[in-house]
């Protein structure tokens, strides 16, 4: 079995079309929204490299930015009003 990774996308894009074709993009890949413009999800490597190909065709490279984060954000990071799976909670919680 493959292993997955995860990886976090954030995007700031001027042209709303653009954004949500590249949302709705991110979405198939497997990816899922925790903000407007930041995406989450537990990809394999034929996806994180997808996810990686979509963002470079899609951005402006004179108006747009994206970076792509692989980590183990759920080892390390802090939640607030998120479980670690980043599902909608509805407390203000710190996980």
């Amino acid at each position: 079995m493959a292993k997955t990774t995860e990886v976090l996308v954030a995007y700031d894009i001027e042209n709303n079309k653009t954004r949500t074709r590249l949302y709705n993009q991110l979405k198939d890949v497997g990816m899922i929204p925790v903000q407007k413009s930041v995406m989450w999800g537990r990809l394999l490597p034929a996806d994180i490299k997808l996810a990686k190909r979509i963002l470079a065709s899609e951005i402006d490279k004179d108006t747009d930015k994206a970076f792509v984060l692989v980590s183990k954000l759920s080892e390390n990071a802090k939640f607030y009003g998120l479980t670690p799976d980043f599902e909608e909670y509805d407390g203000h919680g710190i996980f």
